[in-house]
This record gives C-alpha cells, structure tokens and sequence, in this order.
C-alpha cells in the first residue's frame, strides 16, 4: 500500500513531453484568471528579507546571513563549506554540538544528519529546517533535553543543498513557464498543469541560465533527489533529460549531491543514527525498508511518534512505509540501504488528498490549483514550523541511545552514606565501582538517589512532570528489593511518584546530577518481615530499577557493556534477563546488604523449610503459656494442701 501511494504521488513529477513550443512566462495571482494567470485564492507569498523567523518565507540571503550570525555568535555551532553549486555558490552544513565530538564518557558521539531544500520549489524546507536550527540555539542552555543532545550528540544540518535551484524560485515567485507540450492556444488549466522554471523549477541548473524567458534550457536540470547510487535509473523518466525527475548520467554526478556526501562525513558517517531530508508537499514520511528487519521496526516504531507529535500539534504526518526491498533513487533510500539507519522523506504540509483532507491549495482555502501545494500561504508557515520541530527533536532525542544507570546512593536517616555505587567507563566498558557497602538494618528509612545518563523527564510551563507531546509513556518508575527467603524469593515495591524526579541543582542526595530530572530521590524502608533463610549474619537484597525515558526507551539492564549501533540496530542492549536485542528492561546489578538481627527468623535455617519465623514463636508462646498454666494448678494444690 505504501508503495502504492508514494508511485501515485511521483506519477505527476514523472510526466515529460518534447519541448513543441516556445515558453510562455504565467502569472500565478490572488484572483484573477487569464489565458496566462491563474489564482491561487490567496495572496501570493513573495520571498521577504528577515533575520528572524516571521508570517511569511524568507529570502535565501537573509537566510543565509541569519545561518552565519547564528554560527558567529554560539560555539555550538560550526559552519562547514562541503562543496559549491554549478554556479560557484558554496553549500554550507552547520554542525551543532561540543567541540571534542565524544560524549561524557570520551566516545564518539552518535551522529545526525539533516537535509533541507534539495528540490528548488519547496520553500517550506528551508523554513522548517532553519526553525529546528534556531531551537537547538535557543535551548542550548536549558540543562535539559537540548543541552544534553548538544553535549553527547553530533548534529549535522544542511539547510538549502539546492541554492542555484532556490535563488531561481525566489527570483520569479509569482511566475512560471507553461507546461510542456503546451502552446499559446492550450487552455490555461493545461499550461499551468506542469509548470517547470521561475517559481516552479525543482532541479538544479547545469547549463541552463537565470532567465525564465529562455525557452532552449527550461526543461534542463537533474532531480538531485533521483541522482544516489541505490535504485538509480529504475525509475520511468530516470534517463530523460526533459524529465522532471532526470537523475543525471551518472549516480552522486552533481556537485549538489556530492556536498550531501561529505556533510555525512561530518557525522561521521560510521556514528549516523538517523537520516532525514526535507521536502513538500503531501504531509507524510516516506519511509524506506531495505532488508532488514531488526532496523525496520525501529525506524517504522520512531516514524510512529513523529507522527503521535504531529497529530498532538494539529497535524497528521503518517508514514508510508515501503515495501522491503523497493525503492527510488532518493538520498532517504541512499542512507537507509548504505547506512542502515533510520531514514526517510519528510514531506511538508498541504496534504495531497490524503485521508479526506483538500488538495494541494486548497487545503488554505484555495482554489486547488496544479503545484499550489508547493505555494502554502504566507500565514500557514509559523504553524508548520511550530508543528515539526518537537518531532525532530525527538528523533534526536531517541537516537542518542538508550538510558542506563550512573550512580546509586543510599544514605540513613542521619544523612550517613551507607551504599555508594558508580558507573565508570574503562577500556572494555563499564565497571560497577562501590566505594561504600555497609549494612542497612531491617525496618530502618533510607534516603535513595539514582542518576541516569540522559534526561528522563520533561515539564511543562507549570513545572509539572508531563509527557513529551504526543508520546504515552510509564512516567513512574518501577523500583523494588528482591531476594530470596525461606521459602522462595520475595519483591517488594518502592512507591515512585513523579515528584521524586529532580529538577533542581544539588547532586547526589539532594538534586539532579547533570541534567534537569536526570536523578530521582525518594525515601523507603527497608522490610522486616521478611522469613530470611539464615539465622546469622546478613542476607542480601537486590535493588531492581525499571524507567522509560521520554521517548518510551527502556534501561540498558547491563551497564557494563555499552550500547551502540550496529548493521542498522542496538548493539550492547540487554533486557532483565541479560538478553541482546532493541527492548532493554530492568536493571538488577545492585546488591544491598541488610542484617538480619530485626529479621523475622528461619529457625529450621532452611531455605525450603516450611515451619519458620512466625509458626516458631508462636510455638514458643504456647509453650510458656503450657509452663505457667502448670505452675498456678500446683501452687493452687499445695495451697490446698496447707
């Protein structure tokens, strides 16, 4: 089905016919209609000069001087010229991150990679893209969700890839040439039905010149979205040079494509976690599915809350997912079947007819004109800009990798520390260092705090624990002792709330660790009632810890080896029971000595033994009340007998 839809909505892209006829230059308007103008029904959006985000679209120099006053004046972001246009324009990717590129254990970070404004016409790419650009300046600082992908994470964004082609929409943004095959005498609908230079140009610009009124080199150009190396040319209309998705001679033949690849490289392209180019119009991801299985149902999973935070904002943006195995030329399938990392084609609002929604345009309240869609208003832009943001941040979010356990402390009532337990990176992984291990005593409270490698929570403007929008995940976390008694093994729940979460400085014992709701601090009292199996001594309780993160990931149940990516999916991910895969669960890695002097007793110092603790008290009673019971008849008879 998916592929149905996605060769559905290319079908329009793939039609070429001979160039019959001079071009036409058409006039898109608000209203008016004419044998050389078509209205939209609403005002046409002309490129405007901003350096801040505004109810409208910008020119791609302001965009541009806003990308490098941003990268002058933050250090977590890095301008990198990856290549030049046909046109000697360089191409610029910005890298959002810390300076080194490792984590806060010394690796190498896992890496993004953002593409924006491949086709030329689709001026909402570059908007979206830069929007994600300037909340990761923003937030850099909020010692939270973006604070800790910034300093544990690689995030590499190319916001305008096809420039020569954008410059030519935004030189020409009411106007367009006539279709081909087209003449002055065809209908107005038919010339506006393919419209292929000024504000409608999608492909780069080899050999063709700025001027919409040249007719011999209107139709030239490559799909630089049909020019990767995986599935090239098998697409109708891959080989022909007037066709609008022309894929070039050669797979990565243009310098645009070619600076893609070495954006990559940025990563780098051994730590890309995640892949995403940005397009319009349908309002969907198209999502590849390369062979294989365990990296499709964590792309298809992650495609599922993209989709759950759009829905939440106002907007359904649902996946079309592949067939295994299928697919276009497109750089999304590029990175899916090379990279095997989670990848797809985000298209931007209007919806294309899907699922009941108005066409193109009309979806704004248009007329529904051919292409409109790549026209949205001047006043829908903010919206989708607000819309897709959190999403992508998600993405991020979630690619970093699951959380796991950092440190763990118990401290008594007095505010002693009598369990002190870190995680600590060494040349294999991990090692669980314990510098203090003393005994916790039977019906005593203890003070409990665990820190976690990630952020785990975000609140709203109340300060309130809630759920990163869209997503429904187990906010409490599911903390317990475990062990073994007398008469099999035993698990007592620690009560969570959210207000235990920490969102305040103090580190251990008193606050987070390192990002805001990091830690969790709460109080519990260790049990006495349990039928132990050991008369002396002490007897030892595991503590079990059982958290999702935000994005609905459970723990790495095994610290000591460290999670990664691998041939498209977890590496180093254990579940409860110490099993690989893409799951995780509980972690049980803690052992808490606890004495047994106000433990209920085994006095059969068995562990299968039936009688214990209670039954030999009672036991003991019965035999005291027996005693004195005997010792009152005798004194009653030798009274009797005085």
């Amino acid at each position: 089905m998916g592929s149905l839809i996605k060769k559905t909505l290319i079908a329009a892209a793939a039609f070429s016919l001979p160039c019959l006829a001079l071009s036409e230059t058409l006039t898109y308007t608000e209203n008016t209609n004419s044998s050389t103008e078509a209205a939209l029904g609403y005002p046409v959006p002309l490129p405007k000069d901003s350096l801040v985000a505004i109810d409208g679209f910008r020119t791609y120099s302001s965009l541009k001087m806003h990308h490098d006053a941003m990268a002058l004046q933050h250090a977590e972001m890095t301008p990198v010229v990856v290549g030049q246009t046909r046109n000697n324009r360089d191409i610029t990717a910005f890298v959002f991150g810390d300076a080194d590129n490792l984590d806060s254990e010394g690796k190498v970070e896992p890496a993004f990679l953002i593409n924006g404004t491949i086709h030329a016409r689709e001026w909402q790419s570059p908007e979206v893209v830069t929007e994600l650009m300037e909340r990761l300046i923003e937030e850099k600082s909020d010692q939270g969700m973006v604070q800790y992908l910034l300093e544990n994470t690689n995030i590499v964004i190319l916001p305008v890839l096809n420039i020569d082609g954008f410059l030519q929409t935004q030189r020409y943004p009411n106007q367009v040439t006539n279709s081909p095959g087209t003449t002055a005498s065809s209908s107005r609908l038919d010339k506006f039905a393919q419209p292929r230079d000024g504000r409608m140009r999608r492909k780069n610009m080899p050999n063709v010149d700025e001027d919409i009124s040249t007719n011999s080199d209107r139709l030239l150009g490559i799909d630089l979205n049909r020019n990767s190396k995986h599935f090239f040319g098998v697409q109708q209309g891959n080989n022909d040079p007037n066709s609008l998705i022309y894929g070039g001679p050669s797979i990565f033949s243009e310098p645009e494509t070619q600076a893609l690849l070495e954006a990559a490289k940025l990563g780098p392209e051994n730590k890309l976690r995640f892949y995403q180019d940005t397009h319009s119009f349908s309002r969907v991801l198209f999502v590849p599915q390369p062979n294989n299985s365990r990296r499709n149902a964590i792309t298809n999973s992650i495609a599922g809350k993209f989709q759950a935070t759009t829905t939440a904002l106002g907007a359904n943006y649902f996946p079309v997912i592949d067939q295994v195995g299928s697919g276009i030329p497109t750089t999304a399938d590029y990175f899916a079947y090379e990279h095997q990392v989670p990848s797809w084609t985000l298209e931007i609002e209007p919806p294309q007819g899907f699922q009941g929604e108005p066409d193109g345009g009309a979806f704004y309240g248009g007329t529904g004109l051919s292409h409109s869609g790549f026209i949205a208003p001047d006043s829908a832009i903010a919206r989708i800009r607000d819309q897709l943001a959190p999403a992508q941040m998600l993405m991020f979010y979630h690619q970093a990798g699951p959380a796991h356990v950092k440190s763990v402390r118990i401290a008594d009532s007095s505010d002693n520390t009598v369990y002190a337990a870190d995680w600590q990176t060494n040349s294999n992984g991990r090692s669980l260092n314990i510098t203090v291990d003393n005994v916790l005593q039977g019906g005593q409270q203890y003070k409990l705090w665990i820190s976690f490698s990630k952020p785990m929570r975000i609140r709203n403007a109340n300060g309130n624990i809630v759920q990163y929008t869209g997503q429904s995940v187990s906010l409490t976390p599911a903390i317990a002792l475990s062990g073994q008694s007398a008469s099999g093994t035993f698990n007592r729940s620690i009560t969570t709330a959210n207000s235990n979460w920490q969102n305040q400085s103090g580190g251990e014992l008193s606050g987070y660790d390192t990002y805001k709701d990091d830690a969790i601090l709460l109080n519990f009292t260790v049990p006495s009632n349990i039928n132990v199996s050991s008369s002396t001594g002490n007897t030892n309780f595991n503590l079990n810890i059982n958290v999702q993160d935000l994005a609905g990931l459970s723990l790495d149940a095994n610290p000591s080896t460290v999670v990664d990516w691998t041939n498209g999916a977890w590496s180093n991910y254990e579940n409860a029971s110490n099993q690989l895969g893409d799951v995780g669960g509980t972690d049980a890695s803690y052992s808490l000595k606890v004495s047994n002097a106000t433990l209920t007793l085994n006095a059969t110092n068995s562990a299968s033994g039936g009688g214990g603790g209670v039954f030999s008290v009672l036991i003991l009673i019965l035999m005291l009340f027996l005693c004195v019971q005997k010792l009152v008849i005798n004194n009653v008879c030798i009274k009797r007998k005085i």
